[in-house]
């Protein structure tokens, strides 16, 4: 196994990103865990100014949102940049300290939020390296279309649309993300746009980007229509951005913009069913022998179809009362970071032996560790949904009664219809973390020790389609 810390080439440059990216996802995994147990066992776990459950949220977020995120699209852009232009990637050693720039400043805003944890904002992100974190993205940005500007093929691979997409939105969240504002509906307002800017498209088009790529050459397939690739990109562009300001409903933010995000919303069921008839086609051209990259390409998918479907009926008018302002938001946010990471896993598989040159051995391990992920993610999307719908009806029903449910014997009453979901959620949390690092050490086995095979070359990535 050898690791290049100071790669030379976008190869050795894939391969370190490969090596960490289990790594990081078992970072965040971890953390969440610890945040779930000091929210259900606060009064039986000790207290400190870092293990708490207010900061560890922030710490929490800032793992899951911005670390996990920027690692795992700059994995991706390593890797599949080279192979949309068809060449080596020019100013390569600049693209390598930009890459690890965001990454290095990601993982310190961590430390930093643990050191000064009153620096820390509430999804995420120190003061103190915003601005840095955008100047570098800014970087990044500018070298890619600089090699895009060279590149020898004269349509743009698919995936790369997406990451670019992704880069773009992650570049505006960073703009307009900022400390507390004194006005409660700034707050809310940026938030939101934060959210569906950052959360919503950034974890979107990272994992569509890897979803073609694996949906084609993972399994040997043909993409079936590229126009309707268009349409699923054009459509998430411009609707997904607007999708979150309707759990505001009824708040101080204004009703245009409310009722603008729920229109736009019902919106997402244009590009979502293009997606939906373009993978159906197109899997089922497939040649691939390997069903564990297969399956686990199918239920990421699954998560993902799930997560949008949950959008687009949290905005019917007779529902959108109840689900505004509670934890179902929760359920779509985590969806689109759940989609991601589990389609990590199918490709960290797949690029094993052309980065490495060893084979990835699928024992009865990696078979049950890949249905042991499929199930946690699955349930973990449904509960945390069904914790959403249960607050949003004791909430409107203690708000209509006029017997609040955020104290007393309202929040009682409230707390028996949802704390047994968020118990089986911790318990998801701890088998999504064994999952994890049984994932770690497959990847960690088949790098060292795997059956030697040949190395994949830089080359143009030539997408076939039937149109």
């Amino acid at each position: 196994m050898k690791i290049k810390l100071i790669p030379k080439n976008e190869q050795e440059l894939s391969k370190v990103f490969l090596f960490f990216a289990p790594l990081v996802i078992l970072l965040a995994v971890t953390i969440n865990l610890i945040r779930d147990f000091y929210f259900l066992f606060s009064d039986a776990l000790p207290h400190t100014q870092i293990f708490n459950y207010g900061v560890l949220d922030k710490i929490s977020n800032q793992a899951s949102y911005n670390l996990l995120l920027v690692f795992l699209f700059v994995f991706a852009t390593v890797y599949l940049l080279s192979k949309s232009i068809g060449r080596s990637l020019i100013l390569f050693p600049l693209f390598f300290l930009s890459c690890l720039g965001i990454v290095g400043i990601e993982s310190l805003d961590i430390v930093l939020g643990l050191i000064f944890p009153n620096n820390l904002m509430l999804l995420g992100n120190t003061t103190f390296l915003l601005f840095f974190k955008l100047l570098l993205m800014l970087g990044l940005m500018g070298l890619i279309f600089l090699n895009l500007l060279a590149k020898k093929e004269a349509s743009l691979f698919i995936s790369s649309q997406f990451l670019i997409g992704s880069m773009i939105f992650y570049c505006l969240s960073l703009i307009i993300y900022r400390s507390e504002f004194v006005v409660i509906s700034d707050n809310f307002f940026i938030n939101s746009l934060y959210i569906s800017s950052h959360i919503y498209v950034g974890f979107s088009f990272v994992f569509l980007a890897i979803l073609f790529f694996l949906m084609t050459k993972g399994i040997n397939a043909t993409l079936y229509s590229k126009t309707l690739s268009s349409i699923t990109f054009w459509g998430y562009l411009f609707l997904l951005p607007w999708t979150n300001y309707k759990f505001h409903y009824g708040s101080v933010l204004p009703d245009w913009i409310e009722n603008v995000s729920l229109y736009l919303s019902l919106g997402l069921a244009i590009p979502l069913l293009s997606l939906l008839a373009n993978y159906l086609k197109t899997v089922s051209t497939r040649e691939t022998e390997n069903l564990i990259i297969y399956e686990l390409v199918n239920v990421s998918f699954v998560v993902f179809f799930i997560t949008n479907i949950f959008q687009i009926v949290s905005s019917f008018s007779n529902l959108i009362p109840i689900l505004s302002v509670t934890s179902f938001e929760s359920a779509i946010r985590y969806g689109y970071i759940y989609s991601l990471v589990l389609i990590v896993v199918p490709f960290v598989y797949y690029l094993i032996p052309r980065i490495f040159g060893r084979e990835v051995v699928y024992t009865k391990m990696e078979s049950a560790n890949s249905f042991l992920l499929k199930s946690v993610i699955l349930l973990t999307l449904f509960i945390n949904g069904l914790i959403g719908i249960n607050s949003g009806y004791s909430w409107n029903a203690g708000a209509n009664s006029g017997n609040p449910t955020i104290y007393g014997e309202g929040y009682l009453i409230t707390w028996s219809l949802i704390g047994t979901p968020y118990t089986l959620n911790l318990f998801l949390s701890l088998l999504m973390l064994i999952g994890v690092f049984l994932f770690s050490v497959t990847t960690v086995r088949a790098i060292s020790s795997g059956p030697i095979t040949k190395v994949e070359s830089v080359e143009l990535i030539e997408e076939e389609s039937n149109e």
